[in-house]
């Protein structure tokens, strides 16, 4: 996903530094950095000095549909030159230069004055003659400077993640679980669109399957993992996984929310566990019992990471080491497994609730950092919460599963007690979707940037739910 940044330049010409050239190294510069970062930058021209030249270029910014703003203090500036630009794409970083950048000395005349502008201008964001609405975030430093470049990176994953939110398409099939009350609700943002298909349709789709195919499915997927389950429920979740992939095609679904059960396994003689990790493996995010907040969180941290999510319930709590088990059926993409000599760790197994169908996966995560993240009220909260797999060496349940300790709360550390109270006592839906990594700052920002609010800790001496 190549992002679109457009970058322009303000300049008061009474400042004794190289302006021009010191805003002309940031474009050469930005547009390099962006040929390995990932985005592209577009510039209608250098540089406003007055007001006029800033009305216009902010009506040929507002064409180009971009994802990012970077107006740059390249010297000190006041609220006129400012107060078009602002409005010209939704989303705005402000950028000031350090003084070195002007090419003049530590001392003498001030080449640039782009600190004191970029902090004049933050100030007046709320003034009726700018009103500028929603965040704006503020960068330091030239392009190679680290301070910079720390600060971009979380807002590139971010807009990332943005940009998959903004353009959900999700395919909802079947419903819910029959009485999930809790993971019924759908997306309030006017961008996503939740589509939806019955289960006879999905019926329909998996009968339509030739029999080649799905046996040549079955023998692919069968040389990848172990194999402890009956070859023909292989093929019947191979059949299930192409008739979910032809569903989705004919929607141009990003993800999928699947009930799951009851009626899935009793119709085709298979779970649909592994086949939505399969899904999973392919960057189509598949959440299970047709959780489509769940299946939303899933691709929006799949935007932040570029890597697959998962999808888990909290199923155990260890007060002792502080940690949390967090478990599914079977269901998760083969680059979460643990791994030895570079080879995922898991079994085709039969499922461990339902006696005779399968397949679904056992494996046990990897270890390392991870995130988890649910969107909330339908959109407008969210829970961002991080720590560490342990990976194997701790007993745990069959399935997809993993304990995670190091646990934090948005920045928040906290014991496992704490952790629990924290879920249980603010009401959240039992599914997480999980990202690889710490995920904290690019997840925040898009929460703003999204207009969602992530859920503070909050203490863990309340005994009762509100």
């Amino acid at each position: 996903m190549t992002l679109r940044l457009g970058f322009f330049s303000v300049i008061r010409p009474v400042f004794k530094g190289d302006s021009q050239g010191a805003a002309q190294r940031t474009l050469q510069h930005l547009r390099a950095l962006g040929e390995s970062w990932g985005f592209e930058v577009f510039a209608a021209s250098l540089a406003a000095t007055d007001v006029e030249t800033a009305q216009r270029v902010a009506q040929e910014l507002k064409a180009q549909k971009l994802d990012l703003l970077l107006i740059q203090h390249t010297t000190f500036a006041t609220g006129d030159l400012l107060a078009p630009l602002l409005h010209a794409a939704s989303r705005v970083g402000l950028w000031a230069l350090p003084e070195s950048s002007g090419r003049g000395g530590a001392s003498g005349p001030l080449p640039l004055n782009a600190l004191c502008g970029l902090n004049m201008t933050l100030s007046f964001l709320d003034h009726p003659e700018v009103a500028k609405k929603g965040p704006v975030k503020w960068f330091y430093g030239e392009v190679d400077d680290p301070f910079f470049k720390e600060r971009l990176e979380p807002t590139l994953a971010a807009l990332r993640g943005l940009r998959a939110v903004e353009t959900a398409r999700i395919l909802q099939i079947g419903g819910t679980a029959p009485a999930f009350y809790g993971i019924e609700e759908l997306p309030a943002l006017d961008s996503v669109v939740v589509e939806r298909r019955e289960l006879e349709d999905l019926f329909e789709r998996v009968a339509a399957v030739p029999a080649s195919e799905a046996q040549a499915l079955a023998r692919d997927w069968g040389q990848q993992e172990t194999l402890e389950a009956p070859a023909e429920h292989l093929e019947r979740a191979a059949r299930i996984e192409l008739g979910l992939r032809a569903l989705a095609a004919e929607v141009d679904a990003d993800a999928l929310a699947v009930r799951c059960w009851p009626e899935l396994p009793e119709r085709c003689g298979a779970m649909a566990c592994a086949s939505l990790g399969r899904l999973g493996d392919t960057e189509i995010p598949a959440a299970c019992e047709g959780d489509v907040m769940g299946a939303l969180s899933m691709l929006a941290l799949q935007g932040v990471s570029g890597q697959p999510t998962i999808l888990m319930d909290l199923s155990d709590v260890d007060l002792q080491d502080d940690t949390v088990q967090v478990w599914h059926c079977g269901n998760a993409p083969l680059q979460w497994a643990t791994r030895t000599n570079g080879e995922p760790n898991t079994r085709l197994t039969t499922h461990f609730n339902r006696d005779g169908v399968g397949v679904v996966r056992d494996m046990i995560l990897r270890p390392g950092a991870a995130t988890a993240f649910r969107l909330l009220s339908g959109g407008r909260r969210a829970v961002i919460a991080s720590g560490a797999f342990t990976g194997p060496g701790k007993a745990s349940f069959d399935g997809v599963r993993g304990w995670l300790g190091e646990l934090v709360w948005n920045r928040t550390p906290l014991d496992a007690a704490a952790f629990l109270a924290n879920v249980l006592e603010s009401r959240i839906p039992h599914h997480f979707a999980f990202g690889s990594g710490d995920l904290t700052a690019p997840l925040s920002e898009l929460c703003a940037w999204l207009g969602a609010v992530p859920l503070p800790a909050r203490a863990a001496t309340m005994n009762l739910s509100p």
